[in-house]
């Protein structure tokens, strides 16, 4: 018995298996390239989170404290206003302020005044520190009473201001390129411009901080996220200057 082959049964020719191959690699360099971009994105996003959590956290903390300037104050601190800010210490740029925080009542429900701002906690200044070798900006608070302890509330800022108001104020904020932040058309309750008062006669602070995020991916390839600015802002009572 014999058996016939059938030239149909051939394999791929030299040229289908080079045109599927050509096909194949095509695809998987799109694939790449939409890959490398989304791991961008996630990338990007995922620092864009970190770093205005890392800010958030410090914001909070100032504004809680700074809204505790001048409680309970002793009389005759030499350059602390009545609203217990250090003006001769304090500018857009950084904030010190003093609050009695243990001239409250005691145990007994008998007020007890604390003569004296030593403790911990009751001389502050925030600011921004520039490490010039390094590049880094850093948002710190500086604790003057006990150990003259610093500590870095956050690592990736890229200006801090503070401005000072005598009532609330509503605003409009803006970033450069360079991160550096502050608010515009600010407007009193009326609706009319307000203007800034001496940190020392202020009853209302506006805190601002700006981050720039750094580009991601190589300019001009699939990915590429470019920099970008991002402003925080707070807005703080100094509650124990209003007179009820």
């Amino acid at each position: 018995m014999q058996t016939r082959r059938s030239n149909n049964e051939a394999g791929f020719s030299m040229i289908e298996l080079i045109i599927a191959m050509a096909i194949t690699i095509t695809l998987m360099g799109l694939t790449s390239s939409i890959l490398a971009g989304a791991f961008n994105v996630r990338s990007r996003e995922d620092r864009k989170s970190d770093a205005i959590a890392d800010v958030q956290r410090a914001m909070n903390i100032m504004t809680r404290e700074i809204s505790n300037a001048g409680l309970k104050l002793p009389s005759g601190l030499p350059n602390v206003s009545t609203n217990g800010v250090v003006s001769n210490d304090s500018d857009s740029q950084s904030l010190r302020f003093v609050s009695n925080l243990n001239g409250m009542p005691d145990s007994a429900n008998a007020f007890f005044e604390d003569s004296d701002v030593t403790d911990a906690d009751e001389d502050i200044k925030f600011l921004m520190y520039v490490d010039a070798d390094l590049g880094q900006r850093y948002l710190v608070r500086y604790e003057k009473n006990g150990t003259n302890t610093t500590t870095v509330l956050a690592n990736r800022i890229d200006s801090l201001v503070f401005r000072y108001y005598d009532e609330k104020v509503t605003y409009s904020t803006t970033v450069d390129a360079d991160g550096n932040c502050d608010i515009t058309d600010v407007k009193n309750a009326l609706g009319g411009d307000e203007s800034e008062v001496s940190p020392g006669e202020a009853k209302f602070i506006v805190i601002g901080v700006g981050v720039t995020l750094p580009a991601i991916g190589v300019q001009g390839a699939e990915g590429y996220q470019p920099p970008s600015q991002v402003q925080l802002t707070s807005d703080v009572v100094l509650r124990n200057s209003i007179v009820y």
